[in-house]
């Protein structure tokens, strides 16, 4: 009976599915991988740099009268959110995708008139009453022409079910081959209060999301934006798998069984036997987990050209075996033939030695490997000779 193979994600693999890189005191990148798209989410605190007046809304009352429910306070948020944070990312935008390509504008409330305690409000359907484009553009230049009047914009939406007020909303679908779409959002989050009474001091902690969401993590264009945006993602990309190398390279170190565990998932042709002995061979011999990994990745490759040159042998036999009968009652021989399962095969201890001390070999660490005596230098050295093609 075939021994059932149980497979387990490596850390990296996991890792992979989410993570966070912060870019400064108040702006970090998050990806998120799922089965069929990937989620880029970049996420700013205004509250550091930006203020915001509240002032008590209609709510108490309002809100026993309406089916959609307000919120308690009204809100008004400093113009320059839009003009020093929104309005460059809708010029980064053109610059990757296209001048022809617009962000659309879905949810905003300005506020116009004298003073806070006298103004009126206009929503994005009134621009279009005003022949204004509803787009990011559109609303720059309507602000940029009447900014003397424009005292800053409102909550424009409360999602009550996710404790959400919504200030500014747009985006744009199908930007790309590989990107579905791109959302901004400016918000505050009322789950999140209590974090900026006690960090900012401030009541409201207004927060800019830009998310996008395309086929695969590392589409070009996507990139591209996030250059364009001063978001160096080669660094970030470069910092996190060092940091999941040196991770793996601590652990693994400071104890065998962890190395056992990373050579099991890593490498899943390597069936119990063979890890068993590369473990035993690398603790007898105090070898660095750089040594074993590269160890790992030779015998790897080995077995799998091992079981292909197997299946071919088996392929030519039974073509020979066909040619020798000549009754029709014969079955085909090729419809028996099977691929060789690598995890089957079973390194030979030479084979694990030949391949510690081509691993050191090619890694400059100068060590006599010590091994069994039962085990031919011979076969050691042909090995070798086998492995050094790969």
């Amino acid at each position: 009976m075939r021994r059932r193979k149980i497979k387990s994600e490596s850390s990296e693999e996991k890792f992979k599915e989410k993570f966070r890189a912060v870019i400064d005191n108040s702006t970090s990148l998050s990806m998120y991988n799922e089965k069929k798209k990937a989620i880029c989410i970049i996420k700013k605190n205004l509250a550091k740099d930006y203020e915001i007046e509240v002032d008590a809304s209609e709510a108490p009352i309002l809100n026993k009268m309406t089916e959609t429910p307000e919120p308690y306070e009204n809100s008004i948020a400093d113009l320059k959110i839009l003009e020093d944070e929104v309005f460059p990312l809708s010029e980064a935008f053109k610059n990757v995708f296209g001048e022809e390509k617009e962000i659309e504008l879905y949810s905003i409330k300005l506020a116009i008139g004298g003073s806070n305690t006298d103004y009126v409000t206009i929503r994005e359907k009134d621009l279009v009453k005003y022949d204004v484009e509803p787009t990011l553009s559109g609303l720059r230049d309507f602000i940029k022409e009447n900014t003397e009047s424009i005292l800053g914009f409102l909550d424009s939406e409360y999602i009550s079910e996710e404790g959400n007020v919504i200030y500014l909303s747009c985006g744009k679908k199908n930007v790309s081959d590989n990107i579905f779409s791109l959302k901004i959002i400016i918000l505050a989050s009322l789950q999140q209060r209590g974090y900026f009474l006690q960090q900012e001091h401030k009541y409201y902690g207004l927060q800019l999301f830009l998310v996008i969401e395309s086929r695969k993590e590392n589409d070009d264009k996507l990139l591209e934006f996030l250059k364009e945006l001063g978001i160096d993602w080669e660094l970030i990309f470069f910092r996190r798998k060092l940091a999941i190398h040196d991770w793996t390279e601590i652990e693994c170190e400071r104890n065998s069984e962890n190395l056992k565990s990373y050579l099991r998932a890593r490498y899943d042709t390597l069936n119990y036997f063979d890890i068993n002995n590369i473990i035993r061979l690398i603790v007898k011999n105090q070898l660095p987990f750089k040594v074993a990994d590269k160890m790992a990745s030779l015998l790897y490759k080995m077995k799998t050209e091992r079981a292909l040159q197997m299946h071919e042998k088996k392929f030519e036999q039974s073509k020979f075996k066909e040619r020798m009968y000549v009754d029709d009652s014969v079955q085909n021989y090729d419809d028996k033939i099977q691929a060789v399962d690598e995890y089957s095969l079973t390194l030979k201890k030479a084979e694990i030695v030949a391949a510690a001390k081509i691993a050191c070999a090619y890694l400059g660490i100068q060590i006599d490997i010590k091994f069994d005596r039962d085990i031919s230098t011979a076969d050691v050295l042909k090995y070798q000779e086998e492995l050094t093609n790969f």
